[in-house]
């Protein structure tokens, strides 16, 4: 019996992403994408199985119905919801980051949270955050190699990124290829900053 295989927009419809972000996914490593005799496009049940276990999703198009819709143009800057995606590997400092900013009366934002540049790719595709803060070294996948990702994907050109490390600026410069529009911040950045940037996103847009 054959293996069944899927096309990658049915694999994208699976995980509630965009067929880019299949493609992103597979570029990173993520999934593993093999091509027919005619040079389509194919993705394996058993690595579509792998996926979903890995990410707690069984099956995977369980929870696409839940997800929240994407922010609209129309929308005005009193009604805006700003989604902020975390990434950090300290869990502490992430649950800080999530209360400090889920306290905030103004702006309204949405926070999500990821432990390193892997678990964020797999959130970005379906959450479409419009500000990333991330800090650059993490396990599996780090901060820069995460930004040069999303920054190929088109989906994402909306998304104001900001790195907040301790590291100084000649050993970023020497280990780390950072695009030159990224934001870089001291760590720990204070939260009235992080507030502001947030701010002038919406001002912005």
């Amino acid at each position: 019996m054959e293996e069944q295989l899927y096309t990658t927009t049915k694999v994208a419809k699976m995980f509630g992403v965009t067929p880019r972000t299949i493609q992103m996914w597979a570029d990173s490593g993520m999934i593993e994408v093999t091509k027919t005799l005619g040079g389509h496009r194919r993705i394996t049940a058993l690595e579509v199985e792998r996926l979903s276990r890995e990410l707690g999703k069984l099956p995977p198009a369980a929870d696409i119905s839940s997800e929240k819709p994407a922010i609209t143009p129309n929308e005005t800057e009193a009604n805006r919801v700003v989604r902020i995606l975390i990434v950090d590997d300290d869990k502490d400092l992430l649950k800080l980051y999530q209360m400090q900013i889920e306290s905030w009366q103004t702006p309204a934002t949405e926070v999500y949270l990821a432990s390193d540049g892997y678990d964020a790719l797999v959130q970005i595709g379906s959450r479409k955050p419009d500000i990333i803060i991330t800090d650059l070294k993490m396990p599996r996948m780090d901060g820069a190699h995460m930004i040069h990702i999303i920054q190929q994907n088109p989906d994402m050109a909306h998304c104001k990124v900001v790195v907040v490390t301790g590291l100084g600026k000649d050993e970023i410069q020497k280990d780390y290829d950072l695009p030159a529009n990224v934001t870089l911040e001291e760590k720990p950045i204070p939260f009235a900053r992080i507030q502001r940037l947030v701010k002038d996103f919406i001002e912005q847009n």
